[in-house]
């Protein structure tokens, strides 16, 4: 039986949908089973890259190659650890935003402020954003193990769905 097209109206060939499949597979393997520790290396990487850039274009702007290349070193070494810390806020604060939005608007919040009056329904929110954040950060890392778990079992679904494992098969492997 011939791969399916490994992207539909695209002609490659049967070798690409292999190919594309064992990166999905190995990718979901990788993320399902070491997704936590894989999140931090990632993360850490994006924050040296992001901070080695700044670093070195403010050297370079400032005095040139050499001081762009201490800078750079510099800023991989600060945007590593910002990002691997701040990356797990901004996560938290992301959850308890959404759990403040869903109370504002079932307070019937209008996102109409009157000076010198207080809104209860942004009170509400506020508050609610506030216990959520700090359970959210409390249980963080257990947040990040599910969600890359969860990814990593629709990549392995999709990667055995494209061997033509056929889609219960590939279901029950991803679960």
């Amino acid at each position: 039986m011939a791969a399916p097209a490994a992207v539909p109206g695209l002609n490659f060939g049967p070798e690409v949908t292999y190919i594309l499949a064992a990166v999905l597979i190995i990718t979901g393997l990788a993320l399902a089973f070491w997704g936590h520790g894989l999140w931090a290396t990632v993360m850490s990487m994006i924050g040296a890259l992001l901070g080695s850039a700044v670093g070195f274009l403010f050297g370079a702007a400032l005095g040139g190659l050499i001081p762009g290349l201490i800078l750079a070193l510099v800023g991989a070494v600060i945007g590593s650890i910002l990002f691997t810390k701040l990356v797990k806020v901004a996560l938290a604060f992301l959850v308890g935003l959404l759990a403040a939005a869903v109370v504002y608007g079932l307070l019937g919040g209008q996102a109409r402020f009157t000076q010198g009056q207080l809104d209860p329904a942004l009170i509400g929110a506020l508050l609610v954003l506030i216990a959520v954040f700090s359970i959210s950060y409390y249980f963080i890392d257990d947040v990040i193990g599910i969600i890359t778990a969860a990814i990593g079992g629709l990549l392995l679904t999709l990667g055995l769905y494209l061997l033509s494992a056929g889609t219960v098969t590939a279901g029950l492997a991803g679960l």
